[in-house]
């Protein structure tokens, strides 16, 4: 009897032990599924840097950022990725297909070219290289009436910043939407425009056999139906910023 006792015990011991085994198995799976949609390991692997100022941050800026509507294209398309950055989105966000909104991003608001000039490598050595990096920036210089050719200037080395640390980045450059229509005079124009074709001359300049780096256009059919403020997006214009993101996207990166 007393044999039998002690192997009961054991086995209890045994079949409890072998419970809590696999529920760590499956919650370390599902931790480490967090950023492969579907479970589709297959996909190249992409961290994605969501860098810029108030239009990347969002919610925190009192406006909407589009990287949610472009959190659900990419994982709705079986996208294998991994939003990363050291500020934190903290809105409550709806999952889809299983998943929870990945809340890393480094978007600042107040944020100007120089501001990231001066952070780039200490963000660099507390994430890592990123593979490819969404660059919204460019807004606060020019309200601030800081001169063109020092904007671009800046965005120049923040993108060589950016090859040197991973030569093979993707570097994704907003032509950046425009303020509402009443804050956009002719003179606030001429320099936006100016500022824009730069950064299309700079994306064809920068690119080279390892690293693309391209000029997405948020300028085109800009409409006043877009803006939460004179200079923040509303949720149309987050998800419109969000759709020509994902098209560049799927038209040059490997899926």
């Amino acid at each position: 009897m007393s044999h039998f006792k002690i192997s009961s015990v054991n086995l209890y011991i045994f079949t409890l032990l072998f419970i809590i085994s696999c529920s760590n198995k499956k919650h370390a799976s599902a931790l480490n599924n967090e950023f492969t949609p579907n479970g589709n390991t297959t996909n190249p692997f992409y961290k994605i840097l969501p860098l810029g100022d108030s239009r990347v941050e969002g919610a925190t800026s009192n406006s909407v950022s589009y990287r949610y509507d472009l959190w659900k294209d990419l994982v709705k398309n079986e996208w294998n990725f991994d939003y990363i950055g050291t500020q934190q989105d903290n809105t409550i966000y709806p999952e889809l297909m299983g998943q929870h909104f990945d809340p890393d991003h480094e978007g600042i608001g107040g944020y100007k070219t120089q501001d990231i000039l001066d952070n780039i490598d200490d963000l660099i050595e507390d994430i890592g290289a990123p593979d490819v990096v969404l660059l919204g920036i460019g807004g606060n210089d020019l309200v601030r009436n800081i001169s063109v050719t020092t904007v671009i200037d800046n965005i120049n080395q923040i993108v060589d910043i950016l090859q040197n640390s991973n030569t093979n980045v993707t570097i994704f450059i907003e032509q950046i939407a425009p303020g509402r229509s009443n804050v956009m005079t002719p003179e606030a124009l001429v320099i936006y425009n100016t500022f824009n074709e730069n950064i299309s001359n700079l994306a064809s300049e920068q690119t080279n056999e390892s690293s693309s780096v391209i000029a997405v256009d948020m300028s085109a059919h800009w409409t006043d139906d877009y803006m939460e403020d004179n200079l923040h997006y509303n949720h149309l214009g987050a998800k419109e910023v969000a759709d020509r993101y994902y098209e560049a996207i799927e038209t040059t990166l490997e899926k």
